[in-house]
């Protein structure tokens, strides 16, 4: 007896708690407090520019100047800002340059170079720099199949190879200071040693990648013959291989750091304030996708603006300039650039940058893209810097290629987008102002600085992970890495509900419901998750979580009946909740008698029990908006 006892009391101790939470966050929308003064926050780790799921850029804390930025999945993005005063070099954004100079060039750098292999195992100490290789064979690199790649000098139709490059350094004091990095490409698998020292194992890359040199190892170069050795494994199909040693350039290695005087994390926006000197240097990220006053919910486009003040009032020579490695980001050097609508726009692969083609000049060199704008009085001593992203592979959806929502005319083009935005810039930091203003009240309303530093971060990480696209029956859908994923969706309904996006949360639930309702779909519970980017047909997740799954979608469904006071949208999907709440009846009845193990908070029983309450408070809903 007191052990059921104790299993009620949990129930209803949970049950007081979830629901507490979303009157909690519906409360908040009609609070009439009075407003609380904006407080800086600065999470460890916060997501700048929220763009695409491909291309959202990080930072962490206020290492802005400090470090380079990073995209969501961890590649670094190689972006520099200067600001130049009156011929003095200032660095506000990036680390130091990613520039680098060939010591030993990889083939498509260079005519090809010298090597010697063996298809066969060479024996033990072959990577040593000390091995004798006189009787191997030479080639050129790079290697693999001679056909449909020019950079192949050398065939490899084996399943194993052993390479070793003899590399011939000077006077070793020259590279004092300087980092040294190992850059390869490789199909399927590679091996590489320095100096006999093992230094990394990788797996297939079609794009070049470095990878920089530990100091030991670079102490371990020496002045004359240095040995780059590589152990290359192809498992089937096409074979490629292909290594070098580069250094930095360092140029930008004289710039000054900038004093970081402010940082401010909102949810719309993070603001930087630098000292350059005498003069002030204002830095916004601005992700518009998250504003309300115009549809541009899923655009991949964000902005970087900059505003220089000086302190003196004194007349000042200023320049701003962000460069950017092409080749180091995408492994290609095939960069774009044109002037349209008075904008200048540069694009390589799928990243295009974009500033006002007026007092901006444009220069490609070793595949970095330099642009640079003087500030003056004329232009306000500001602009923009706009970076949009082309989208990835299409959702495919019951055998159907879905259109993004920013372009569901299927005529739109991401330099479109961009010159909107850039045109319309200042209206739109005006919005996302009172956006974060208004947000920023509300959370220190809700609870204090360290709620604050949760929340408001967490409306750009939510757009940076998510993609909006177009039914066929043009209904707005929205989907993870995990397409329709109900715990995801589950654990991002509170965010939701604090920054009141409704419309986002049913574009999160309508491709699930339309799943369910479709004759493909037959069970009487919805699926845990519809497959995984990007093609929707079959689920990732073998077990079905179904008792969870069915509580999840009711309860999300009564949060958006209960913030919006209107019961259609349950209205048009109550068949399946009503399916969805006997299923949980059914499945209560079979465990009539819950065991000790109902005290885990994950425990199917007290989803079922938290389901059926979310759809009997639905059903009094239902009589009182009706």
């Amino acid at each position: 007896m007191e052990i059921r006892l104790t299993i009620k009391l949990v129930i209803l101790w949970k049950t007081i708690i979830l629901l507490g939470i979303i009157v909690l966050l519906s409360a908040c929308f009609h609070s009439e407090k009075e407003a609380v003064p904006s407080i800086g926050i600065v999470p460890d780790e916060h997501m700048l520019l929220a763009i695409t799921p491909d291309f959202s850029i990080k930072m962490a804390g206020d290492a802005l100047n400090k470090h380079y930025l990073r995209l969501k999945s961890g590649k670094l993005f190689p972006v520099i800002g200067i600001l130049r005063i009156d011929g003095r070099t200032y660095r506000f954004m990036g680390g130091d340059s990613l520039r680098i100079s060939p010591i030993a060039p990889l083939a498509n750098d260079s005519v090809g170079w010298s090597g010697k292999y063996s298809y066969l195992f060479p024996g033990k100490g072959w990577e040593q720099k000390e091995y004798d290789d006189s009787f191997w064979k030479e080639g050129n690199g790079a290697f693999g199949p001679v056909k449909g790649n020019s950079n192949i000098r050398t065939a490899w139709g084996a399943e194993n190879i052993y390479v070793r490059r003899h590399i011939k350094i000077d006077n070793k004091d020259t590279l004092e200071g300087h980092k040294i990095y190992v850059c390869y490409i490789c199909d399927d698998q590679i091996k590489l040693f320095w100096n006999g020292d093992f230094f990394s194992e990788k797996g297939i890359t079609y794009q070049t990648q470095c990878e920089r040199l530990t100091d030991e190892a670079i102490a371990h170069i020496c002045n004359g013959t240095n040995v780059l050795a590589a152990y290359g494994r192809n498992t089937g199909g096409p074979a490629l291989l292909d290594f070098g040693l580069y250094i930095e350039n360092k140029t930008y290695s004289e710039a000054d750091t900038v004093l970081l005087k402010q940082i401010d994390i909102q949810a719309t926006q993070t603001h930087y304030v630098f000292q350059c000197g005498d003069v002030e240097l204002q830095i916004d990220f601005v992700s518009p996708s998250l504003s309300e006053m115009w549809n541009m919910t899923g655009w991949p486009v964000g902005f970087l603006s900059y505003q220089v003040r000086t302190e003196d009032k004194k007349e000042h020579t200023v320049e701003i300039l962000f460069d950017v490695d092409m080749e180091w980001m995408f492994g290609k050097r095939k960069i774009d650039s044109w002037v349209e609508q008075e904008w200048r726009f540069v694009k390589s692969d799928s990243l295009y940058l974009g500033m006002t083609a007026d007092e901006t000049t444009f220069s490609c060199d070793d595949s970095h893209v330099v642009l640079s704008q003087k500030l003056c009085a004329e232009n306000g001593n500001k602009g923009i810097l706009l970076i949009g992203c082309g989208e990835g592979q299409r959702i495919q959806y019951v055998g159907e290629r879905l259109q993004p929502l920013w372009n569901s005319n299927r005529t739109g083009e991401v330099k479109e987008l961009m010159m909107a935005v850039g045109n319309k810039y200042q209206k739109l930091r005006e919005e996302c102002d009172k956006l974060d203003k208004l947000w920023n009240n509300k959370a220190f309303q809700v609870s204090d600085k360290t709620f604050a530093e949760q929340i408001l971060p967490s409306y750009r990480n939510f757009i940076s992970s998510h993609r909006f696209v177009l039914s066929s029956d043009h209904k707005s859908f929205c989907f993870g890495d995990t397409l329709g994923n109900v715990r995801e969706i589950y654990k991002n309904f509170p965010v939701l509900l604090f920054f009141n996006r409704v419309d986002w949360m049913k574009s999160l639930l309508n491709p699930i419901f339309e799943y369910c309702e479709d004759e493909r779909w037959k069970r009487k519970y919805p699926p845990y998750d519809i497959g995984l980017y990007p093609v929707a047909s079959k689920q990732v997740k073998t077990d079905n979580c179904a008792e969870e799954a069915a509580a999840n979608m009711l309860m999300m469904m009564l949060a958006i009946v209960e913030a919006e006071q209107n019961f259609s949208y349950a209205e048009l999907h109550w068949e399946h909740l009503c399916l969805w709440a006997n299923y949980l009846k059914e499945r209560m009845a079979e465990n009539a008698s819950p065991s000790i193990e109902l005290l885990d908070g994950n425990d199917e029983h007290v989803k079922c029990v938290l389901g059926l309450m979310a759809y009997r408070k639905l059903i009094q809903l239902k009589d009182a908006y009706e």
